[in-house]
């Protein structure tokens, strides 16, 4: 037992910040840019045990409420070639080797930053940067439903959207309990390699970004192939799937998360026979398997909406911000260093997302420099 999960133990200071709910009442400490709306913390490698209950206390006290975000997955949407200009921006049909099975079709974006193509760059390697989506949007939302394109005119790295699956298929970047999909492995054995070999990259500069189902892709991958990656982001992930094994959620998102297709337990199988195989596909559970990682973990606390509003509402950036909680408790405990960017209120949208792409994918350039 380390020192700081002693300290919690012996206080019982964990479970009661873990308890802390979600209300309006709650006090939010200002964010170091001033938005009283935002807390970001920063644990480091010599941070004390003080300095990292007080982080945790930090974001446990953010308080859940209604700040205006509209539930509206259109929102913003960049135009035409805005979103995919055709020097930096291009589909790709990564072909899966025989007996790697994906959805059919399987396309990963590449958009490349500017200047890659002019002859004086011609030696010039990037970074990399892969973006993975959620269980309700397709690989190429990144850049017609955010500012992404935009964003990264400023960036010199490499940005890469490979398909995951969505909606029946989502593939929650999991090889399948009944050999259904072989998403983990594509990505990782075949997607990645290709980038490496199709574009000038640096070896080893890769990083990782995944938005809500995203976020168990990007804490998996990273946990089971060490090394990868340099640094992970999750924007309102699911970093526990303790919720999703009880199927006790809200009838309008058990239906996306395995109450209905896809079903769960054809992708990790049954919660309690199969509990390993469910442990070894969960963010929170392979945690002490991060240490060495720039962590980057950007969430709202969302609301308890009056009324059904579906994925894209206060109610569900409230479930996923609860499964963030339990995920940062076991950094805390673990002594593993993160930094979290944690609004009041958001809610589950492509508008919400624009914050912590600007907020967190500079850093994790920087950190696939070793910076």
């Amino acid at each position: 037992m380390t020192p700081i999960t002693r300290l919690l133990a012996a206080t019982g200071l964990a479970a009661a910040l873990a308890a802390v709910p979600l209300t309006p009442s709650a006090t939010a400490a200002a964010a170091p840019d001033g938005d009283d709306q935002v807390v970001v913390v920063r644990t480091h490698p010599g941070s004390g045990v003080i300095q990292r209950l007080g982080a945790y206390a930090r974001l446990m006290a953010t308080p859940s409420a209604d700040t205006g975000e509209i539930p509206d997955v259109r929102a913003p949407r960049e135009g035409g070639g805005e979103a995919c200009p055709p020097r930096r921006c291009t589909d790709h049909q990564v072909r899966a080797p025989r007996g790697v099975k994906v959805s059919e079709g399987a396309t990963t974006r590449v958009l490349l930053p500017r200047g890659y193509d002019r002859a004086r760059n011609a030696d010039r390697r990037y970074p990399v940067v892969f973006l993975w989506n959620g269980g309700q949007s397709t690989y190429d939302g990144w850049t017609f439903k955010t500012e992404l394109t935009k964003m990264s005119r400023r960036w010199k790295a490499i940005l890469v959207m490979p398909d995951g699956g969505f909606g029946k298929n989502a593939g929650f970047f999991s090889d399948w309990h009944d050999g259904s999909f072989d998403w983990e492995t594509y990505h990782t054995k075949v997607v990645v390699p290709w980038v490496d070999k199709r574009f000038r990259t640096i070896a080893g500069a890769r990083t990782a970004v995944g938005a809500s189902m995203g976020g168990i892709g990007v804490m998996n991958y990273a946990a089971h192939n060490p090394g990868m990656f340099k640094g992970v982001l999750s924007i309102s992930g699911a970093l526990d799937t303790t919720t999703m094994a009880t199927y006790g959620l809200h009838p309008a998102i058990s239906s996306i998360l395995g109450y209905a297709d896809p079903d769960l337990r054809r992708i990790w199988g049954d919660p309690i026979v199969d509990r390993a195989n469910w442990q070894d596909h969960n963010p929170k559970d392979l945690a002490p398997r991060l240490r060495g990682l720039r962590i980057l973990i950007a969430s709202g606390t969302g609301y308890a909406a009056s009324s059904d509003e579906g994925i894209y509402s206060g109610t569900f950036e409230q479930t996923l911000w609860n499964t963030q909680r339990s995920f940062l408790y076991e950094l805390t405990v673990n002594q593993i260093p993160y930094t979290a960017r944690v609004a009041t209120g958001g809610v589950h949208n492509w508008a919400w997302f624009n914050d912590p792409l600007r907020w967190g994918v500079p850093k994790l350039i920087k950190a696939s420099r070793g910076k």
